[in-house]
């Protein structure tokens, strides 16, 4: 018999191979082998393909014919069995160290061996061909693998196995086998094999190694391998039992999991059937599903199935020709409900004419489809996340497929995981993507049609949100049995109210990921987030609204702050808070507002809402907080909102339904924040939480304070570090976008996912206040002095789990807001106990981590009472310990976890049973069954002195329990009449009264209770959990505190020089009144080696610091010194001017961050704020040039900036004229030395405008010195070497000509420029000296010191 062409032949272990396989395979396809079909041909392509032979030799193309659609789907290029296939050398010998890979697991370090029981090293030949190899696993495991998933394995240490290479993987189990493959890699192969390996045989063990050597074939390949190793007997007969003797038993158990009427077969060619049910088809087999979360690369020996009888009769073949394989009317599909639509003919090969189904709807074109208003494209209004379908298009499609419209027709936007049985499909476009972007497989017919099993959801689904879809799970939301008691009470149930109802259980963005059971693990520690802005055009610039949440964590801030033309907030706000999808107004913001989200946030998924219905305004943002009663749970009796919304309703609104003054921007960002999450259906359990915070930018506090000493006294001020800054030092990313080389890739060396997250808010935001920034380096010096304790810390640290997403996840699950009004709470999961025990392996592992915790305090608690930190003492000491500590006591609460339940029996089965005393609602249900079983046993006891037989006893099982077995010796004699014979036995009768009628009904009641209160009881014990949120959060916080610090300690300890403690002085300290930098050996903090290898040069710095002329003098070279705020570097190109600049910024962040830091030693009072303008690059998404980027740079360093800043400039004009450029430079240094007077290092290449400053007394000279040798006109011969030294003075040139000589610029090139240079040169000497001799002319006194340059000038001409 022909297979049959459904879904199920497409999820087979070993599909067809690959018509046309990819030359880069995708993310999903890295777990699954190249031989899995992965056809992404055209629908003409596969016409073509499926075009028909001739027929010239019927006993020959009979077999092709039986194989049906796969051949007509994907083209009959499989090789003839007549064709010998000569098999190649085995490429890997006994004891030979190999990367291997099994479908549905990672790569896996192994050594080549021998098979234990047989002797057997390889199997097969050709591409069939398999070796035996060990798994380094704890225990090990062994199995055959195809040599084409063989790599050699050449340790953990090359490039490979890190981040980015092939072999890369962060689970500690692969970790762990690279470990022990490492352990042997030194060794002999010889001395390899003679490790222990796994030797005991499974029963199984044969029937799975054939299945191993088939999980690579084909269809077609199965059955040519077949015949090659029968007696080829010809007659039909003999061929069909050598079949059932020889074929690996690979049973597939069609199963009706939606209705029980129809037997049509499934035809997708043929219009809507006559069937008035939606039948659907379930696959069960022996094979196993793909797991997301491999332990092992061998597969685990699966549950063996009744095996029905083979047929002795022949099976029929299926007839030949182009028409497609008709299946057996015995098979009974239950795809009917999801055939093709009426009239519409589906062609043997596929799509017709390499055009789908949906591709030929009129309706559907771009240009002629319309909104759910039915609103054109070409209207304003137009709304392209829905999509209008024809009524009499829907009454014509099948059941199913209606209901496919139907939600496409809402969210037209989305890729539709629709739930067919155990199975997610994919129908028409979103087909064409699951093809494209997920490498699934087209099924056969004219109309797009993809799928993959349940257990793969987490999987494909976030290839698909990684890449910029949405995507929305469609679940089953009753039984087959529940639709058929729905029908049952309709009065005339149409077929289109008979199938299975389907909800859309959950929308997944790039922005609003929870990872939930289904969803996986995250790919990533660092948070992703969803931010809601709304802008007001003001006078004096722009007024925003935010709103932006961690949907991962359930933390939102909302607020609302003034920003200048340059939109300097809203940048550092996007810098610092990354998000990965951002709302807003249609029409809301301005043009410029625009081209700065569409060029910082280009990867950013940008969705617009309408205003009013989407984005709402601030009052009914506070209306739909208020009638939806988020949180109830989570506030006090009486108050409606959190004590951070609250502060932003009016004083005079008691119902808090009024925003204050000031806050409407942010309540309508909140607003259309809201309505996003509830369309995606993680509202309320995300605000449930009431995990809500103000958002203040971080300049905001500096323009409110009145001075130097109240500014920096403040303990929550921070270090302003605007967009621009963070980019230009790299501090988050490098300039490619990537982490090597940033600040935040060299400090992270953070145990836990949550400990990273709050080092890089600690970037972002350094400390300013002197004493807080002691008490972090009084930590550091604390944890250093006690290396052992510190280590035994950070190990522990490294077991915890990422609580911060887990108290969430359990939140949301035990939250009774999500109740079963929520369609999730319905869905119909075939995987239910998978997804139960990962619940529960998650809630343990929250417990766990909360014991290891404890571990950690009473580690370091010893350190921190013989530390001088103070806030190290808050960190691991309990809260009530000496009123200092803030970790909470959670010794109590973990107890009582310890015995709520069985927890490895909960591990196991997925199921939670609690124990006495834990649940009231269970104990009452257990209480009431153990009284029922009482009064029965006691009306036995009654019953048997009654009869006077002591072997009188209940017998039955299930609904049939509790019959009194009654002998027939004392049946004869007295039976009471009210005595019921319910069922014979020989030798004796059972009966019923009654009396145990009514008690069996009692303890059903209350089985049924107990079944109840069984079922909800994991929500109420994680809802029980999460009543003490408060506690475990503050006690993850005190953790992350003390993550970051380690990670510090480690970075001051393992610095590649000196590392020291910086010194933090106010204005006005220290006989000091003014701003100071005094910076000795410095290095720079991301860089140990030059470009050339060499060790990095360290260099001294110091910008408006008394005293050192004197050290200048004894001195000499020995670093730029003075009093001067403000100094101008100078020196060659690429002689690491920009460098140094970048190496000053991040040694402030450093020590400000409460850090030691790469110099000799650091005097400093704080900064306020670092501005940067550095490198040359333009804003072409925005219409940007290079210059006018300069320049709006600039701008907000002199609107912004106070004598407390920081100011890198690098070579300022360059992206104009010579004379324009020189002049802007000029002001702009004459505005930052004189008027603000605040630290600055000013790089350039004007050596006029070196000149010009060099004798201001706001203003020294330093440059990066080099040493010329052969000093020539000819630059060709001149030979520089760059001393990487920064030295008072000024450098003569820049020697721009050995740049280009190192660029290899042509030589004559170089040549003809060096010669323009000379000449440019001579003019601009001439010009000096006419302008010093009209100023030596003016003066009616003779200035011998004017005169002597005079001099020098003209004699250097």
């Amino acid at each position: 018999m022909a297979k049959q062409s459904t879904i199920f032949n497409f999820f087979n272990k070993s599909p067809p191979p690959v018509s046309k396989p990819k030359p880069s395979p995708s993310p999903t396809e890295a777990d699954v082998p190249s031989s899995v079909l992965k056809s992404s041909s055209s629908p003409s392509e596969q016409a073509k393909l499926a075009a028909p032979k001739s027929n010239k030799t019927p006993a020959k193309t009979s077999k092709k014919a039986a194989k049906g659609g796969f051949s007509k789907l994907f083209g009959d290029k499989i090789a003839s069995k007549k064709e010998s296939v000569s098999s190649p050398a085995c490429p890997f010998s006994g004891g030979a160290l190999v990367w291997a890979k099994l479908e549905g697991h990672p790569w896996w370090p192994c050594m080549v061996v021998p098979q234990p029981l047989s002797g057997q090293q390889m199997r097969g030949r050709g591409k069939d061909q398999r070796l035996h190899v060990h798994f380094f696993d704890e225990p090990p495991t062994r199995g055959w693998v195809s040599t084409k998933y063989l790599r050699p394995y050449t340790g953990s240490e090359s490039s490979d196995t890190k981040v980015g290479g092939v072999f890369f993987s962060g689970k500690p189990v692969i970790r762990r086998a690279m470990e022990l493959a490492d352990a042997v890699l030194a060794h002999s192969p010889e001395a390899r094999l003679q490790t222990p390996i796994c030797n005991l045989p499974s029963d199984e063990e044969e029937e799975e190694d054939m299945e191993l050597d088939k999980s690579t074939l084909s269809e077609e390949e199965e059955e040519e391998e077949e015949e090659t190793t029968k007696a080829k007997a010809h007659r039909r007969s003999s061929r069909a039992a050598a079949e059932q003797c020889n074929k690996p038993k690979r049973r597939r158990i069609i199963v009706a999991s939606e209705s029980d009427g129809s037997e049509e077969e499934f035809k997708p060619d043929q219009a809507t059937g006559s069937s008035e049910d939606e039948e659907e088809a379930v696959v069960s087999s022996t094979e196993e599903e793909m797991e997301s979360e491999p332990d092992s690369p061998v597969k685990p020996v699966k549950r063996k199935r009744p095996v029905e009888q083979p047929s002795a009769t022949p099976k029929p073949r299926a007839p030949q020709g182009p028409s497609r394989a008709s299946p057996m009317a015995s098979t009974k599909t239950r795809l009917a409900a999801f055939s093709a639509p009426d009239g519409v003919e589906s062609p043997a090969g596929g799509a017709e004419g390499g055009i789908w189904d949906h591709e030929k709807l009129e309706w559907l074109q771009a240009g002629r489809r319309k909104d759910a208003c039915r609103r054109r494209q070409s209207d304003e209004e137009y709304d392209p996340t829905t999509l209008y379908v024809p009524e009499d298009f829907l009454n014509r499609t099948t059941p199913g497929m209606r209901r496919w419209w139907q939600l496409k027709a809402e969210m037209f936007d989305a890729v539709l995981f629709y739930k067919v049985g155990k199975f997610y499909e994919l129908y028409h476009m979103d087909a064409v993507i699951g093809v494209n972007e997920l490498n699934l497989t087209f099924m056969k017919g004219s109309w797009a049609h993809s799928g993959f099993p349940e257990i793969g959801f987490g999987r494909f689904s976030d290839v698909l949100v990684q890449r910029g879809y949405k995507v929305a799970r469609v679940e089953q939301t009753e039984t087959p049995e529940m639709m058929e008691s729905r029908c049952k009470a309709m009065a005339r149930p149409t077929k289109f109210d008979r199938v299975v109802r389907r909800e859309v259980c959950r929308v997944i963005t790039r922005g609003t990921q929870t990872y939930s059971v289904l969803d996986g693990a995250p790919a990533e520690s660092h948070s992703s987030f969803l931010l809601s802005l709304k802008e007001k055009a003001e006078a004096s610039g722009r007024c925003y609204g935010v709103s932006f949440v961690d949907t991962s964590v359930g933390v939102f801030h909302v607020g609302q702050f003034q920003d200048d033309r340059h939109c300097s907030r809203l940048r550092t706000l996007v810098a610092r808070y990354a998000p990965a999808q951002v709302l807003f107004e249609k029409g809301n913001p301005s043009t410029e507002t625009r081209k700065i989200l569409k060029s910082c946030l280009c990867s950013a998924m940008q969705e617009p809402l309408n205003a009013g219905s989407q984005f709402w305004d601030a009052q009914k943002t506070l209306k739909q907080l208020s009638e939806e009663d988020y949180f109830r749970e989570s506030t006090q009796e009486g108050v409606s909102l959190p004590a951070v919304l609250s502060s932003m309703t009016s004083e005079g609104d008691s119902l808090g339904l009024t925003p204050k003054e000031g806050y409407e921007l942010a309540l309508s960002a909140l607003g259309g924040c809201i309505f996003y999450l509830r369309k995606c259906l993680v509202d309320k359990e995300l605000l449930s939480m009431a995990n809500f915070q103000e958002y203040i930018p971080v300049d905001v506090e500096l323009e409110k304070a009145s001075g130097s000493s109240s500014f920096f006294a403040q303990t929550r001020q921070r270090l302003v570090l605007d967009g621009v800054t963070l980019t230009n030092l790299e501090v988050l990313q490098n300039g490619s976008g990537g982490a090597e080389g940033s600040l935040l890739q060299r400090l992270d060396s953070c145990s836990t996912p949550f400990g990273k997250r709050l080092l890089k808010q600690w970037l972002c935001a350094p400390l300013c206040n002197p004493a807080a920034i002691e008490e972090r380096l009084d930590v550091l010096e604390g944890l250093m002095g006690a290396a052992g304790p510190a280590e035994e810390a950070s190990q522990l640290l490294k077991k915890l789990p990422d609580l911060e997403r887990l108290l969430s996840k359990i939140h949301s699950i035990g939250s009774p807001l999500k109740g079963p009004e929520h369609p999730d709470s319905r869905a119909v999961l075939y995987e239910e106990v998978t997804y139960s025990k990962r619940k529960i392996a998650d809630f343990l592992s929250a417990l766990d981590g909360f014991k290891t915790m404890q571990e950690v305090t009473s580690v370091l608690g010893p350190v921190a009472d013989g530390s001088q930190s103070k806030l190290l003492r808050q960190l691991v000491s309990l809260r009530s310990d000496r009123g200092e500590g803030l970790f909470p006591d959670l010794s109590l609460e973990l107890k009582r976890w310890d015995t709520a339940f069985d927890h490895q029996k909960a591990r196991t089965t997925g199921v939670i049973t609690p124990k006495t005393g834990f649940d009231p609602e269970y104990d009452q249900a257990l209480s009431g069954i153990q009284a029922c079983e009482a009064e029965l046993q006691a009306y036995l006891e009654r019953q048997r002195r009654r009869l006077g037989c002591r072997s009188l006893a209940y017998w039955g099982t299930g609904r049939n329990r509790y019959q009194m077995e009654v002998p027939d010796s004392v049946a004869e004699r007295n039976v009471p009449e009210e005595y019921e014979v319910k069922s014979t036995k020989k030798g004796c009768k059972r009966y019923w009264t009654r009396e145990i009628e009514r008690l069996f009904g009692e303890l059903q009641s209350q089985e049924e209770k107990r079944d109840a209160a069984l079922k909800d009881c994991m929500r109420r014990l994680f809802y029980n959990f999460d009543k003490n949120y408060r506690d475990w959060q503050t006690a993850v916080e005190c953790m992350a505190v003390l993550d970051v610090l380690l990670s510090l300690t480690r970075y001051s300890q393992g610095g590649d020089g000196p590392m020291s403690r910086p010194q933090v002085l106010l204005p006005g300290d220290d006989s000091q009144s003014a701003s100071f930098l005094d910076l000795r050996g410095s290095r720079h903090p991301c860089v140990t080696k030059t470009f050339f290898g060499d060790d990095f040069i360290p260099n001294d710095i110091a910008i408006g610091c008394p005293g050192r002329e004197e050290e200048e003098g004894q001195e000499a070279g020995s670093g730029v010194t003075g009093q001067a705020p403000c100094v101008l570097v100078t020196g060659p190109n690429m002689g690491g001017k920009s460098t140094l600049m970048r190496q000053c910024g991040l040694v402030v962040v450093l020590a400000q961050l409460g850090c030691y830091v790469p110099a000799e030693s650091l005097r400093f009072s704080p900064v306020d704020r670092i501005f940067t303008r550095l490198g040359a690059s333009d804003r072409i998404m925005a219409g940007e040039s290079t210059f006018f980027v300069e320049l709006s740079e600039t701008a907000s360093i002199l609107l912004h900036g106070t004598q407390h800043s920081l100011v890198l400039l690098d070579e300022l004009g360059r992206g104009t004229a010579t004379y324009d450029g020189t002049a802007i430079a000029s002001a702009v240094v004459s505005e930052l030395a004189e008027r603000l007077g605040c630290r600055t290092l000013f790089s350039t290449h004007y050596h006029s405008l070196v000149e010009d400053y060099s004798h201001s007394t706001a203003v020294r000279l330093g440059h990066m010195a080099c040493m010329v040798e052969k000093e020539s006109d000819d630059p060709s011969l001149e030979a520089i070497t760059f001393l990487y030294k920064f030295t008072s003075g000024a450098c003569p040139k820049s020697y721009g000509f050995n740049a280009a000589r190192l660029a290899n610029l042509p030589p004559d090139v170089i040549q003809s420029g060096a010669s323009k240079a000379r000449e440019f040169e001579r003019s601009s000497m001439s010009l000096r000296v006419f302008k010093k001799l009209c100023r030596y002319a003016d003066q009616a006194v003779v200035d011998g010191l004017l005169f002597s340059s005079l001099l020098e000038t003209i004699s250097s001409l």
